[in-house]
C-alpha cells in the first residue's frame, strides 16, 4: 500500500496617504491645487448625487429617508484625502447641499441644519478614525473595523443626530423629535456600514485591484453578483408570497458569506451595498419581509437585519486579510531565509574554489615536483602524500558545487540539471533518465535554484537510503506552473518515515513553501518513490500595480 505526504501551500500608510502617493505618481506634472480643485469638484458631484438617490428613498409623509448616502460619501472621500485639503471639500459640497435641498422644496434653515449634522457626522468620524487607527488598511484589520464601527458608524452618526432631529423637529418637517432621531441614526448607520468601505477600498486599489484578478474570479464575482441581485429581489420585493416572511430575510446571508470568504472587504461591502439599496427601495414601497408593520417600524426591523448582516462578516472578511497578510508575511521570511542561505552558501563555495582549492592545487603541483626529483626510499612517501592532497582537493571541489550550484549559473536549469543527472549517475552507477517539456529558455533565478536544489536532494536521497537503479527526472511548465518529478524504483519508504519527515524530505518542501508552491511525496515499501514539487512562476508586474 502506498502513502502520500503532501506539504500544502503556506507562502503605512494611511488610505489618504496611499491615494495621495499614487496620485503623485501617476500625474507629477500636475499642479496640487489643480489636483485639489479636481478631487474637489468630484466630492461635489458625488454628494449631489447621493443626495439625489436618498430624496428618491425618502418615503411619502416623511422627512427622513430609507438610505442616505451623501454623508457617507463625504465621510469616506476624507478618509482618502488628507486632512489639509477637507475644507476645500466642505466649500465644494455646501453649494451642491443647498442646491439639491432647496430645489427639492426643503426649507433654508432645514437645509443648512442637515448641512452642519452631514458635514459634521463626516468630519467627527474621519477624525476620529485617522486619530485611532493603526498603520494598517482599515477595512482589512479587526482593529480598523472596530475602529470605523466605533467611531466612523456610531459615535458620529449618534452626535450629529440630534443636530438633525432637532432641525428637521424645529422647522415643522417633522413632529416626533425621538422617531426622528431613530430613523436618522440607523438610516446614516447602514449607509456608512456599506458605502464607506467600497468607496474607500475602491479608492485605495483603483484599477489594480481589478488587474490583478484573473478571468475565473471575474466569473465567480459575476455569478455572485447575479446571486445577490436575484436572491434580494426574491426576499425583498414579495408583497403576500413566501418571500414575505420574515425568516426568509436571512435567504442572502450565505451569499453575504461567500463574498466576504472569496473577495474579503471588498466584495462584502459591494454585495451588501446591493442587498441595502434593494430591499431599502421596496421597504419604502410596503414590501418584503416586514410588510405587516408601518413604514418606519419597516425601515427599522430592515436596518437593525442589515446591521446583523454587516458587522460580523466585516469582522470575518477582516480576520481573513490579516490571515492572508500573516501568510505572505511568512512566505516572504521563508524567501529571506532560503535567499540568505543561498548566498552564504555561494560565499562559502566560492572561498574554497578560489581560495583552498586554489592553494591544494599548487600543494598538489609542488608534491608533483618533488616526488619527480626524489629517490626511490621517499618516492614512495611522496606518492601516498601526493594521492592524499588528491583526494583532498577532489572532495573541496566536489564541496564547493555541493554547496553551490555554479553549472546552474553559467549553463541555466535545463543544462544544469541534465549535468546533475549526469554526474550523479557516473557516480552512484544509478541510471537516470532526464526529459523536459515546455520549459522557457529562462527561469527567475530563485526558482531555479529552487527547483534545482529539490533535484539534487532527491537524487542524494535515491542514491543513499534509496537503492534504486533507475530514476526518472522529469521538468514541465503547464498552467504558469514549474512541476518538477523524480521517480525512482527502489526500496521506498515507510509511514513513519515520512510522516518524520527523513530523507531531507523537510528540506525539499521548506523551500516550495517559500514560494507557495506545493511538494508532494508518494512511496510505498518496495514501490520505490515519487517526489513532485510545482513552483508557480512569477509574472511580470502589471502597470497600475
Amino acid at each position: 500500500m502506498s502513502h502520500t505526504l503532501i506539504f500544502p501551500l503556506s507562502r503605512s500608510r494611511t488610505a489618504s496617504g496611499q491615494v495621495d502617493a499614487v496620485m503623485q505618481e501617476t500625474v507629477p506634472s500636475v499642479p496640487r491645487y489643480i489636483r485639489t480643485s479636481a478631487i474637489a469638484l468630484l466630492v461635489a458631484v458625488s454628494y449631489y448625487a447621493g443626495s439625489q438617490i436618498g430624496f428618491l428613498f425618502t418615503p411619502a409623509q416623511s422627512a427622513i429617508s430609507t438610505f442616505w448616502p451623501p454623508n457617507a460619501i463625504l465621510l469616506a472621500a476624507f478618509l482618502l484625502t488628507p486632512p489639509r485639503i477637507w475644507w476645500v471639500l466642505l466649500l465644494a459640497v455646501m453649494p451642491a447641499h443647498l442646491s439639491i435641498q432647496l430645489r427639492t422644496g426643503i426649507p433654508l434653515l432645514s437645509s443648512l441644519g442637515w448641512f452642519v449634522g452631514n458635514t459634521g457626522e463626516a468630519l467627527l468620524g474621519a477624525a476620529c478614525i485617522r486619530y485611532f487607527k493603526k498603520e494598517k488598511p482599515l477595512f482589512e484589520s479587526v482593529q480598523g473595523i472596530v475602529v470605523f464601527v466605533a467611531f466612523g458608524v456610531l459615535l458620529a452618526t449618534l452626535v450629529t443626530s440630534f443636530v438633525d432631529a432637532a432641525s428637521t423637529f424645529l422647522t415643522g418637517l417633522g413632529s416626533n423629535y425621538w422617531t426622528l432621531w431613530t430613523a436618522r441614526l440607523t438610516t446614516n448607520m447602514i449607509s456608512n456600514l456599506v458605502i464607506v468601505p467600497t468607496i474607500v477600498i475602491l479608492g485605495v486599489k483603483g484599477i489594480s485591484w481589478f488587474r490583478r484578478v484573473n478571468p475565473a474570479r471575474y466569473f465567480e464575482a459575476g455569478v455572485l453578483a447575479v446571486g445577490i441581485v436575484t436572491v434580494s429581489l426574491l426576499v425583498f420585493s414579495a408583497e403576500n408570497g413566501a418571500g414575505s416572511k420574515p425568516a426568509f430575510s436571512f435567504a442572502p446571508l450565505p451569499l453575504l458569506l461567500w463574498a466576504a470568504l472569496r473577495f474579503e472587504a471588498g466584495g462584502l461591502s459591494a454585495s451588501m451595498l446591493a442587498v441595502a439599496l434593494i430591499s431599502a427601495w421596496n421597504a419604502m414601497h410596503g414590501r418584503g419581509p416586514f410588510a405587516k408593520l408601518s413604514v418606519a417600524d419597516d425601515v427599522l426591523s430592515l436596518h437593525v437585519l442589515l446591521t446583523v448582516f454587516a458587522l460580523p462578516l466585516m469582522l470575518t472578511a477582516a480576520l481573513i486579510a490579516e490571515r492572508r497578510r500573516g501568510d505572505e508575511t511568512l512566505r516572504a521570511t521563508r524567501i529571506k531565509l532560503v535567499d540568505a542561505q543561498e548566498q552564504e552558501r555561494h560565499r562559502i563555495a566560492r572561498e574554497l574554489h578560489d581560495g583552498i582549492v586554489q592553494q591544494l592545487t599548487l600543494l598538489g603541483l609542488g608534491v608533483d615536483e618533488l616526488r619527480s626529483g626524489s629517490n626511490v626510499s621517499q618516492r614512495t612517501a611522496l606518492d601516498q602524500l601526493y594521492d592524499q592532497v588528491s583526494e583532498v582537493l577532489k572532495a573541496t571541489h566536489d564541496l564547493s558545487h555541493n554547496l553551490y550550484p555554479f553549472a546552474l549559473e553559467y549553463l541555466g536549469l535545463v543544462e544544469a540539471l541534465k549535468k546533475l543527472c549526469r554526474d550523479t549517475g557516473a557516480k552512484s552507477g544509478l541510471t537516470i533518465n532526464f526529459s523536459e517539456k515546455d520549459v522557457p529558455s529562462h527561469f527567475p533565478s530563485d526558482i531555479s535554484h529552487c527547483l534545482f536544489r529539490i533535484a539534487q536532494e532527491a537524487l542524494q536521497n535515491i542514491v543513499k537510503h534509496g537503492h534504486a537503479s533507475l530514476a526518472t527526472m522529469e521538468l514541465k511548465v503547464r498552467s504558469g506552473h514549474a512541476l518538477l518529478r523524480i521517480v525512482d524504483d527502489g526500496i521506498g519508504m515507510t509511514p513513519e518515515q515520512q510522516q518524520t519527515g527523513g530523507m531531507g524530505l523537510a528540506s525539499m518542501c521548506e523551500r516550495v513553501c517559500a514560494f507557495d508552491g506545493m511538494c508532494k511525496v508518494t512511496s510505498g515499501p518496495l514501490k520505490g518513490t515519487t517526489v513532485e514539487a510545482s513552483v508557480p512562476l512569477k509574472q511580470e508586474p502589471q502597470a497600475g500595480e
